[in-house]
């Protein structure tokens, strides 16, 4: 495979699309041929009764007079669930019938701070305000960074901004009450994911569950974390082997959880223009599709379990990013990799309205933008979405701040009428299609340049990323100081304004942290050390012979901390240095 590959098979694809609507004006036979596909998608269409009494179709098609028409939208977006999902990669999403959502709610909200317990009474709040129980997990920068809570050189860190993790112990109190195959639990973490991974795997096996049926997601993706978030424990190189290690032994073991997440979420907040999150995140997603492949996995295993993890912004471009890059990896998945089974080309995501967009001063207006934000997401048809509380840009939520970007989320797909009464209300419109069009051809531009550098290693290796986004990154700031972006309340209509000074804060106080000290260091006095030294130099041996690390990690999590596998790790394969 190589990038060039890539762009040669999307802009095939866009000919294609040409050739198709040529075809379809002037060949009888191609004309008849798209007329009875199209007939045969509007056979399958339900109608159903509104609150006022009319009734609609369930999914929204455009009136088509000539069969260029369809062959034009079949080819650019096709039906819900129909390549190269532009839609949508399911035929139905969001959609409540006679009083029933026949599916989960995208909603999938993040929380984490101080300790485990304090977290695990914010994931029941959270609970409460959904249908689905769907978790999303904060970490402290001592959890993330691979440092024990015991540490006395970062005590001060413990559990601001996320829960503090260090022990197998942490983990069960931190999902009690969770581990059930109804529960969906996402943990964002890179460096220590395989030992968290393992610890959450560890402990619905000993609540009694079957690994075959687990579900939920770790973040882990080192590209990402070298292009923007710098919290690797290893050598780029080592973390991407790790995180092939666990791909490739929760793809035989744990089927329905998916391992990796590959994340444009902190290159946007890192300061990535629109088009960069997705021409960057796709380069990253085709750099574990090579690495799995070269593990001789094969190419419908890698596509089902690898997910993507994306920002709704502000921008223009995000009315329809999400639905851009899930053609752009269709069409690579099918005509490169030959992935010719859907759920292979089907590019599954998360969306998060992007915490960059969010500002201390005149607070209540991020709810605003927040709601604007998720309908930007809707439209796209994620699959799990996060909405941003209003006061993180002063704190880690409240309670009161998390249940209203929860409601906003209920509000927009069981209160209007949009979502829930009728798919796809908006989704081929004049103003996504220019959208779609402007992201698709800023995806392959960067391809172009990046194919040019030797491919996305090569890029990395020379900057690339980092230098790209750190360019815009100092336009978003100037334009934001000059006015030119317009923030309400902050550089627009701004004199008088209400700061935040009296707005709640979570505050983690010094007795919890020392709590939380204490209980890290019984649990460490109370093993067999003996046992757990023995078990650290089988993990290093085998790390060091090559061998697969996840899987001797699941053998040792419950005895082995956080820390004390991080450092054990670092010893063989060395420290991450962050390119200046």
């Amino acid at each position: 495979m190589s990038i060039l590959a890539i762009i040669q098979a999307n802009e095939q694809y866009n000919k294609s699309i040409e050739s198709s609507v040529q075809r379809a004006k002037t060949e009888r036979k191609y004309q008849e041929q798209l007329q009875k596909h199209w007939d045969s998608n509007l056979k399958n269409l339900n109608s159903h009764p509104l609150p006022t009494g009319l009734e609609i179709p369930s999914i929204a098609v455009p009136q088509i007079d000539h069969p260029a028409q369809i062959a034009r939208y079949q080819g650019e977006w096709g039906f819900p669930g129909q390549f190269p999902y532009g839609l949508s990669i399911y035929e139905k999403s969001f959609l409540i019938t006679d009083g029933i959502r026949d599916h989960e709610e995208p909603t999938r909200i993040f929380a984490g701070l101080g300790t485990p317990e304090l977290t695990n009474e914010r994931f029941r709040y959270i609970a409460q305000c959904q249908q689905s129980k769907r978790l999303s997990t904060a970490f402290d920068t001592n959890t993330l960074l691979g440092r024990g809570a015991d540490n006395p050189d970062y005590f001060f860190d413990v559990g601001e901004g996320g829960v503090s993790v260090t022990t197998y112990q942490d983990v069960q109190k931190l999902y009690e009450g969770f581990l059930d195959t109804n529960v969906s639990i996402s943990m964002t973490i890179n460096g220590p994911s395989l030992w968290m991974t393992a610890a959450r795997l560890q402990a619905a096996k000993e609540a009694g569950q079957n690994l075959l049926k687990v579900r939920g997601t770790s973040q882990t993706d080192p590209c990402k974390e070298d292009d923007a978030q710098n919290e690797l424990l290893f050598p780029l190189d080592k973390s991407i082997k790790l995180a092939m290690d666990m791909f490739e032994w929760c793809a035989g073991n744990v089927p329905l959880y998916y391992p990796i997440n590959v994340s444009g979420y902190h290159i946007e907040q890192k300061g990535a223009s629109p088009i960069q999150q997705a021409a960057f995140t796709l380069a990253n997603g085709f750099v574990y599709v090579e690495e799995a492949r070269q593990r001789g996995m094969s190419i419908d295993s890698i596509g089902k379990r690898l997910p993507f993890f994306f920002t709704s912004g502000m921008d223009f471009e995000y009315i329809s990013l999400l639905s851009a890059v899930r053609r752009f990896w269709a069409v690579a998945m099918r005509d490169v990799f030959g992935g010719d089974d859907p759920s292979t080309q089907k590019l599954k995501a998360h969306v998060q309205t992007s915490g960059r967009s969010l500002f201390e001063r005149e607070i209540l207006n991020n709810i605003t933008r927040t709601a604007l934000e998720l309908f930007y997401a809707l439209l796209n048809y994620p699959q799990a979405l996060h909405s941003n509380s209003y006061d993180e840009p002063i704190t880690t939520p409240t309670e009161n701040a998390v249940r209203i970007a929860t409601d906003a989320q209920a509000i927009l797909l069981e209160e209007s009428g949009g979502f829930k009464d009728m798919m796809g209300f908006l989704s081929d419109s004049s103003g996504r299609m220019q959208a779609y069009h402007l992201v698709l051809d800023g995806i392959l531009d960067y391809f172009r340049q990046i194919n040019e550098m030797g491919g996305a290693l090569q890029a990395k290796a020379e900057g690339f990323f980092r230098d790209e986004i750190a360019r815009s990154s100092a336009l978003y700031d100037q334009q934001v100081q000059q006015g030119q972006r317009r923030i309400i309340a902050v550089n627009r209509y701004n004199e008088g304004r209400v700061s935040a000074r009296e707005i709640p804060r979570v505050e983690i106080s010094r007795e919890m942290k020392q709590k939380r000290v204490e209980d890290v260091k019984r649990f460490k006095s109370q093993r067999d050390h003996q046992k757990v030294n023995d078990k650290i130099l089988k993990l290093k041996e085998i790390a060091g012979n090559g061998g697969n690390v996840f899987e001797i990690t699941m053998e040792i999590v419950k005895d082995v901390t956080l820390d004390e596998w991080t450092l054990a790790l670092q010893e063989v394969f060395g420290l991450y240095r962050r390119k200046l």
